[in-house]
């Protein structure tokens, strides 16, 4: 049971690991003008997105955040799983 316990952990981090720097990635995208139809960009916003549109959508339900230069969702998601992150590496094993 433990060896699953550390083995799922180890999994959900490196995943959110890897997201994080998706994140990263699309973020710096955008500051450069690639064009979105090249392939990169479609894969990070394909791999991104859904992690982003449920806090973009209650953002939007609450009328929080409107106007803003910058997409306050796409932080507020990265910080969500920076979190997450922090949260099970307390979990003790």
């Amino acid at each position: 049971m433990k060896l699953f316990l550390v083995l799922t952990v180890n999994f959900v981090d490196l995943f959110l690991t890897v997201l994080l720097f998706a994140m990263l990635a699309r973020a710096l995208m955008s500051f450069f003008m690639m064009g979105e139809e090249s392939g990169l960009s479609m894969l990070l916003y394909y791999f991104t997105e859904p992690f982003i549109l449920p806090v973009r959508k209650i953002f939007e339900k609450l009328g929080l955040f409107q106007g803003t230069p910058m997409d306050v969702s796409f932080f507020f998601s990265t910080l969500l799983i920076g979190m997450v992150q922090v949260i099970l590496a307390s979990i003790p094993m």
